[in-house]
C-alpha cells in the first residue's frame, strides 16, 4: 500500500512577506527589535511618519522574521532570545545608537487608562466643553471643577488641575479627558536590542551617557591644551598662549632680579618703592629718618590683586615723589 505525503501549501502572503523581509535585511545595516507589549498600535503611523526616508517600520510574525533572517545569512541564535511576544522591526542604515536615542527621546501621547499616573499636570481648561448639561455635572463636581451651564452646554469657569505629576488620574476623569481630547500619558516604543553588521547590541548597551561623554571630552581637551601650552607644542592656537605665558614669566623674572628694560622698569621701580616703604615703616619708631612715613593699610583684596601680573602699578610721577620723600 503506497503512502502519499501531502505538503501543506504555504500562503502566498507569507512567501511575499519573507521575501520582503530578506530584502530589507540585506539592504540595511541596522535592525532594531522593539516590543509592542502595551504600546498602542495606532501610534506606529506617527513613528513611520517621523522616520520616513530614514527607516522602514515593519510589524510581522517572529517566525517569519526568523525564516527571513536565516535566508539573509544572519546567525539566528544571536537574536532568537529577543523574538518573543509582539514585536516591531526597524530597518535602517543609520547608526544603531542614534536610532535608539530617537526612540528613547520620542514620546507619544495617549489617553489615560484606569490606574495610570500623570506625567505632567492634568488640566481641565476653561471654556465650552461641548458636553450637554446633565449627569456629567456631578462628575465635574467630584473633580472640583467649577462649571456653569450656557445654552444647554457645560462650560468650565477656569483652568483646573485635577492631577499633578505622579498622581493617579481620577477614574471619573477618563471619559471627560477623552471627550476633550486631552492625552496626559506618555508612551514610547521600548527597544529590546539592535543588530548591526553581525553584532548584537543589547538595550542596556545602546544607552549613551552623552552628557558624561561631553564632560569627559571637555576635560581631556583642557588637560591636553594645558600640557601643550606647557611644552610649547608648535600649533598656532597653542603658541598664542605659550608666547603670552613666556612673556609674563620673563617679565616677572626680570622684575625679580632687577633686570631693567622698557617693559620691566615700572615693575622694578614699583617693587623698590614698596620695599622701601615697608622698611621705612618697620624702622620708623626706632630710627629718626627725618621724614614722615605714611602708613598704608592694605586690604586683603588689594594684596591679592598685587600678585596679578595684569595689575597696573603707580605712575612714574608717584614713584618719583615717593623715592624723593624717602631719600631726600
Amino acid at each position: 500500500m503506497a503512502l502519499t505525503l501531502k505538503h501543506k501549501k504555504i500562503p502566498a502572503w507569507k512567501v511575499e512577506e519573507v521575501e520582503e523581509l530578506v530584502n530589507l535585511i540585506k539592504n540595511n545595516k541596522t535592525i532594531l527589535i522593539g516590543s509592542l507589549e502595551g504600546f498602542p498600535s495606532d501610534k506606529l503611523h506617527e513613528i513611520r511618519k517621523k522616520l520616513r526616508g530614514k527607516a522602514v517600520i515593519k510589524v510581522t510574525k517572529n517566525t517569519l522574521f526568523e525564516i527571513a533572517a536565516k535566508k539573509a545569512g544572519i546567525d539566528i541564535d544571536k537574536i532568537k532570545g529577543y523574538l518573543t511576544g509582539p514585536n516591531v522591526f526597524i530597518f535602517t542604515n543609520d547608526n544603531p545608537f542614534s536610532t535608539y536615542m530617537f526612540f528613547e527621546n520620542y514620546k507619544l501621547r495617549r489617553f489615560p487608562r484606569p490606574g495610570d499616573k500623570a506625567e505632567e499636570e492634568v488640566i481641565i481648561p476653561a471654556g465650552d466643553t461641548g458636553m450637554p448639561a446633565g449627569p456629567i455635572l456631578s462628575v465635574f463636581g467630584k473633580l472640583k471643577v467649577q462649571t456653569r451651564v450656557q445654552e444647554g452646554k457645560v462650560h468650565v469657569v477656569k483652568d483646573t488641575v485635577i492631577a499633578k505629576p505622579g498622581d493617579v488620574i481620577p477614574l471619573e476623569a477618563l471619559p471627560i479627558l477623552q471627550k476633550l481630547g486631552i492625552m496626559p500619558v506618555f508612551v514610547k516604543l521600548k527597544i529590546k536590542a539592535a543588530y548591526h553588521e553581525g553584532l548584537v547590541i543589547a538595550e542596556k548597551d545602546l544607552k549613551l551617557d552623552l552628557e558624561g561623554y561631553k564632560n569627559s571630552i571637555a576635560e581631556a581637551y583642557r588637560n591636553a591644551f594645558t600640557l601643550a601650552v606647557e611644552i610649547a607644542y608648535p600649533e598656532p592656537e597653542v603658541l598664542k598662549f605659550t608666547i603670552t605665558k613666556a612673556s609674563k614669566n620673563a617679565l616677572a623674572l626680570a622684575a625679580e632680579i632687577g633686570y631693567i628694560t622698557s617693559e620691566s622698569a615700572q615693575l622694578i621701580l614699583t617693587k623698590a618703592m614698596l620695599n622701601a616703604l615697608a622698611l621705612a615703616t618697620a624702622i620708623s619708631g626706632k630710627v629718626d629718618l627725618g621724614i614722615q612715613v605714611q602708613k598704608v593699610e592694605a586690604k586683603k583684596e588689594e594684596k591679592k590683586e598685587e600678585v596679578k601680573e595684569e595689575k597696573k602699578g603707580p605712575s612714574e610721577e608717584e614713584i618719583g615723589s615717593g623715592l624723593a620723600s624717602l631719600f631726600g
